[in-house]
């Protein structure tokens, strides 16, 4: 019976696929979060920045 999971190289490709994903999406919810701060008058800066990574 074929290995299942992360112990196979699709799996690892999916993992780091996934891994990738999950990053932006919480990159992108604390981009929102900062623009929802300042539209309601608010100071962005009341949680430490993340650096964003750079750009490939």
């Amino acid at each position: 019976m074929p290995r299942r999971g992360r112990s196979t190289t699709i799996g690892k490709f999916a993992k780091f696929y996934q891994d990738r994903r999950v990053s932006e999406i919480r990159m992108l919810g604390e981009v929102l979060r900062r623009e929802q701060h300042t539209a309601s008058g608010e100071s962005p800066e009341t949680h430490e920045p993340r650096e964003a990574p750079a750009a490939r």
